[in-house]
């Protein structure tokens, strides 16, 4: 398995050697047909091909550059003229510079790769932290622990960068390519006007909106609420989501993108009353019930994110990192210490571990987990402590089937297998 980039740039040698078995964006490379002249293939969020009587617009790259340009050589020969980025997220593009090169062998052209102007500085931030950033994606992605060790990211920088519009005028078809932030400050919309197709890209997915992912910088819901709004300006037929079927009829797409951004206010306004009152997170999420009338509908759904999450981020707009209101949080002692005291003040560990299991067979799988971390978080080697961590990554997969959000059932999952490889590896 690959773990680590050549610095050649070849992302399609790094990535496709990784097990992705349960990875919710490994994607195919059949083409699907979107709208006339517009066809695509499902990844880590539509790979938008566009024909024009010039040549060929692309919307991101992704990351298998041999078999996604296989399949689009299996439909037509055509040039690429631009590659256009949605948003800045690595593997989205980490394919084109590669795609470059094949465009430059097979047809002596150069495309232009064009991309809001915050794309670099995110680029440069992605190779600051490039270990968080691998670490990051196993987790999220469930690929094995060390799977994307000492990984690079073979970046392509945009020759070509916009505040909010770019047009690009091919012959036979106009493109405008409008700032959308959303899920990132450097995501795009693109807006066929002769076409009256819209592709929204991270601004529109098939469920709640992807706020408050709990590795990720806030992302905040009314800025995305008021891209929805301006989306929705544009007199669209059809509306190509990141992920999913496109939506069609100009009265569903404005149903989308109006009610969307409605349920995304109403966490805003919700939260913020609360913290009015004087209520930190935990409160607020545990006390707040999602009102049917704004929620219902196919597309508000928890699939990829939480609704719990996106309070959290609404929270994250208008406070700091005291989150709990906790003064033992304001300056916290280091987890190692902390743990060998709380395991020194159990006087009887035991009852510890019949609360924690008489909670889970209740039905009560997250309050048995703060229980249980009464002893699960130390590293003594004593049976008690073995056992609490053994009970919790049984608790992190129960709470891992509780919940719908991909995003959720990844971290619990993770959690529990960091669980039961270190108990392998301490009994060795």
């Amino acid at each position: 398995m690959t773990r680590e980039s050549t610095g050649t740039g070849d992302s399609n040698e790094v990535l496709t050697e990784i097990d992705r078995t349960d990875d919710a964006l490994a994607g195919s490379n059949l083409l699907v047909d979107l709208a006339p002249g517009i066809f695509g293939q499902q990844q880590a969020g539509w790979l938008v091909t566009i024909e024009t009587d010039e040549g060929l617009v692309q919307i991101d790259t992704g990351d298998q550059a041999q078999a996604s340009l296989a399949a689009i050589r299996s439909r037509t020969d055509a040039v690429f003229t631009d590659i256009v980025f949605s948003h800045g997220h690595q593997r989205y593009n980490l394919a084109c510079r590669d795609w470059v090169l094949d465009c430059v062998r097979t047809s002596g052209r150069v495309p232009r790769v064009i991309a809001h102007e915050n794309v670099p500085r995110r680029q440069r931030r992605y190779q600051e932290s490039s270990g968080l950033q691998n670490r990051l994606l196993e987790r999220q992605f469930r690929y094995p622990k060390g799977s994307l060790e000492g990984r690079q990211f073979p970046f392509t920088t945009p020759t070509h960068v916009f505040r909010d519009t770019f047009v690009i005028d091919a012959p036979g078809r106009v493109i405008e390519v409008h700032h959308a932030p959303s899920e990132t400050d450097d995501a795009v919309a693109v807006w066929l006007p002769g076409d009256k197709v819209l592709y929204g890209g991270p601004a529109c997915i098939p469920f709640f909106p992807n706020v408050g992912s709990p590795q990720r910088p806030v992302r905040d819901p009314v800025r995305w609420a008021d891209t929805l709004d301006r989306l929705a300006v544009f007199p669209a037929e059809v509306l190509i989501c990141e992920f999913g079927d496109p939506v069609r009829g100009h009265e569903q797409i404005a149903d989308y993108l109006a009610s969307t951004a409605a349920a995304l206010r109403w966490c805003h306004r919700t939260v913020v009353e609360l913290m009015n009152e004087g209520r930190n997170i935990a409160e607020i999420v545990n006390i707040v019930e999602f009102p049917t009338e704004v929620f219902d509908r196919p597309w508000l759904v928890e699939g990829y994110t939480s609704l719990e999450h996106v309070l959290r981020d609404v929270y994250r707009t208008q406070f700091g990192w005291w989150e709990d209101l906790n003064p033992t949080s304001l300056h916290p002692a280091h987890p190692t210490d902390v743990a060998r005291e709380l395991r020194a003040a159990v006087a009887d560990p035991q009852a510890v571990l019949d609360r924690a299991r008489a909670l889970m067979q209740a039905g009560q799988v997250q309050l048995a987990l703060h229980v249980v971390d009464l002893l699960a978080l130390g590293d003594a080697a004593d049976a008690p402590t073995a056992q609490a961590k053994q009970l919790k990554a049984e608790l992190c997969r129960a709470a891992a089937l509780a919940n719908p959000s991909y995003v959720t059932q990844s971290l619990y999952l993770n959690g529990a297998d960091e669980l039961d490889r270190a108990a392998v590896e301490g009994d060795r």
